[in-house]
């Protein structure tokens, strides 16, 4: 099987449709190509989160569907899942949930009869784009979006308490899942098949945390230690990418959540092992709030071996 578009080759050589097919359609077509209605919309407006225009029965007409060389890191994910099943060696346990390792395509597509662009994520393979997996994506960004009021406030609270400059902010692009209910596309998605929508304000995307070799940035990787903190290691997040607008703030898409129970549940020692790889060093923002953090081997009392909280006294 080959690839739907340029940009997603490694994604989807296992799913679509064969070689440069979609391509040939999005290219031969004008006018409306998707129409959509929104059936899932539970996050609301809040100081975390980039809202989406979209509510619930609302209906959207798109056009104009297309792919950006720019996307790539929103994929990386599934890339490196299909490594670790193909035998690639990494440096901790890849995590094997539905949501870490399902085949996803992300695209922009222009609302009809404006110049407004909106972000699709798309199940690679139009036979996964069940309601249940847009539900489990809205209940990690729900969550993600409540981690990260969380850290604001405290950043915001510490800001004040060492001068009173501004706080960088954290926020979580809000999705809304859609059905298809009418598709010009079937090669990328057919009636009835479910869909993410996002108002992601950038045709650029960088990746902030997935397997280590990423740049440091202190904002996500105290956010990253800060949700494992308060979780007491219950939750860590994974693959923390979107928008870095360079004011501080970042914009986050598609967060995941390794969580300890559940049908998607992940071992503790996966986790810790993850941690350690992603989050080596800490920056100020993580000594507001872990202050006894010491080095990468230090343990903390959310249940990670590489936080300072289990052993306050060293």
């Amino acid at each position: 099987m080959g690839t739907a578009v340029s940009v997603c080759r490694n994604v989807l050589d296992v799913a679509l449709t064969e070689e440069g097919e979609l391509s040939a359609a999005l290219a031969s077509q004008y006018g409306p190509q998707l129409l959509l209605r929104v059936d899932a919309a539970p996050i609301r407006d809040g100081p975390a989160v980039f809202p989406n225009p979209f509510r619930l029965t609302d209906e959207i007409i798109l056009e104009g569907v297309e792919g950006l060389a720019t996307y790539g890191p929103f994929m990386s994910r599934f890339n490196l899942a299909r490594r670790a099943e193909s035998g690639s060696k990494f440096p901790f346990t890849w995590p094997d949930t539905d949501r870490v390792c399902m085949p996803h395509v992300f695209m922009r597509a222009r609302i009809e009869g404006t110049g407004r662009y909106v972000l699709l994520q798309i199940c690679a393979s139009v036979a996964d784009q069940k309601l249940h997996r847009v539900l489990a994506a809205l209940q990690d960004c729900k969550e993600v979006v409540q981690y990260a009021a969380n850290f604001n406030k405290f950043i915001a609270e510490t800001a004040q308490d060492v001068g009173g400059f501004e706080s960088p902010q954290v926020k979580v692009c809000a999705p809304v899942g859609c059905r298809v209910l009418d598709s010009k596309i079937p090669q990328l998605t057919g009636r009835d098949s479910h869909i993410l929508v996002f108002d992601y304000p950038s045709a650029e995307v960088t990746k902030f945390i997935l397997d280590g070799t990423e740049e440091f940035h202190e904002l996500s990787q105290a956010f990253f230690h800060h949700v494992a903190w308060a979780t007491n290691g219950n939750a860590m997040l994974f693959d923390l990418k979107g928008a870095d607008p360079g004011s501080g703030d970042i914009l986050l898409v598609d967060p995941c959540i390794l969580r300890t129970d559940g049908e998607q549940a992940v071992k503790d020692s996966v986790k810790e092992t993850a941690f350690e790889v992603l989050h080596r060093n800490c920056g100020q923002l993580c000594k507001a709030f872990d202050p006894s953090r010491r080095s990468g081997k230090v343990r903390r009392m959310c249940g990670v071996p590489a936080c300072g909280l289990s052993h306050p006294g060293r």
